[in-house]
């Protein structure tokens, strides 16, 4: 019996240009389906700021298999633990907030790929399934370390931070990039300031072959963000829309 096809994030970009991907944060594996049945093309299942502990993490990347979209995790922290548990339930791809300089960029590929590339621990009790053949050999070509850029010092260290070796994707975070650039006293992701690191950032991931993603707020900085040749797009968050829609939907 011929086995489904695994959902895989490198064959999805080349696919779709650019990639939407559903920032899900209410750890709820009903959100990944039914985006997924909506058209989103890959999820990202938020620890840091989401709700929900490991054994959510778990459905939520069971329901994206069994939707047939991709699935990477954003992590609370730069921590091998968290990153090798998420590796191991069957994440393709792990984002790393606040990612300021090449040395954690370094052990961030570290915790995400296995020796001789990386230091990550085997023991991948549902990713096994997620590829055919042996894990271990096909791991380091199939997962995606993914630094996350929202800082000035990130900025600052841009090139360096790509020139990390096994450094497959950077993500921009635009809202606390502008917070630390202009040191508190601006949220506006439109600033000049903001959208010149943004293509610094781009460039640079881009020069290096790195996979390029960002966060937009709304549709419009999603499709300016598009058209300046962001790979990877996310537009708000679950927890968003439906705070929205609530509000929405409510007779006044």
């Amino acid at each position: 019996m011929s086995k489904p096809a695994r959902p895989d994030l490198r064959a999805s970009l080349s696919a779709h240009t650019p990639l939407y991907t559903a920032w899900l944060s209410l750890g709820s594996p009903l959100a990944v389906e039914i985006v997924a049945d909506a058209g989103w093309q890959a999820v990202m299942i938020d620890q840091q700021h989401g709700a929900g502990g490991h054994a959510e993490l778990a459905a939520c990347l069971t329901a994206a298999k069994a939707a047939g979209v991709p699935a990477m995790v954003r992590v609370a922290e730069l921590d091998s633990g968290l990153i090798g548990r998420a590796l191991d339930a069957g994440a393709q791809g792990i984002m790393v907030p606040m990612i300021a300089g090449p040395e954690e960029a370094a052990r961030l590929v570290r915790a995400v790929k296995y020796p001789p590339l990386g230091g990550r621990s085997l023991g991948p009790y549902r990713a096994k399934f997620m590829i055919e053949g042996d894990y271990f050999a096909a791991a380091n070509a199939w997962t995606v370390a993914c630094a996350q850029i929202e800082t000035a010092e990130g900025v600052a260290n841009i090139e360096a931070i790509c020139a990390t070796e096994g450094l497959d994707m950077i993500c921009l975070g635009p809202n606390d990039l502008a917070i630390s650039l202009s040191d508190g006293q601006d949220r506006n992701i439109r600033s000049a300031a903001v959208l010149e690191a943004i293509e610094r950032v781009r460039t640079a991931a881009a020069g290096r072959g790195i996979v390029t993603g960002i966060f937009a707020n709304d549709p419009e900085f999603a499709r300016q963000m598009s058209a300046a040749g962001w790979q990877a797009v996310s537009i708000g968050t679950d927890g968003g829309w439906l705070a929205a829609m609530a509000r929405q939907m409510l007779p006044r």
